[in-house]
């Protein structure tokens, strides 16, 4: 996803659907969807009903798609980041989580290696 800063982009801290959904790289539906199921906080709305997305949710939408790249599911991601956002920090069972999904993904990695070494091996 692209960073977008508020000194960059002024407009980025009020931003309707089709912006926000370009400059987030994720489809409206998906946005409409994660604000349906309390993923995404609702944005704010225009006297003419029209979303509007600031700077808060770029970095909710940032949390998510983090969580989405470790393999967390989007359960998972609104719980750690319900926690996140009234401590003001991971807690500790999502810090746990954390660090199961990296045992797991660096045990894979092993084992990719592991594989990758076997398979030069027969290709000599």
């Amino acid at each position: 996803m692209p960073a977008v800063h508020a000194a960059e982009n002024p407009e980025a801290l009020q931003m309707k659907i089709a912006e926000f959904e370009r400059v987030a790289g994720v489809s409206r539906d998906t946005l409409r969807y994660y604000e349906k199921i309390g993923l995404l906080s609702r944005p704010e709305r225009s006297a003419n009903g029209y979303r509007r997305y600031g700077k808060a949710h770029i970095q909710e939408l940032a949390f998510i798609e983090r969580g989405k790249a470790i393999g967390f599911t989007l359960a998972e991601i609104k719980r750690g980041y319900e926690q996140y956002k009234k401590l003001g920090k991971l807690c500790p069972e999502f810090r746990q989580q954390l660090n199961d999904k990296r045992a797991m993904l660096s045990l894979r990695v092993s084992e990719d290696q592991n594989a990758i070494r076997q398979i030069d091996k027969m290709l000599k």
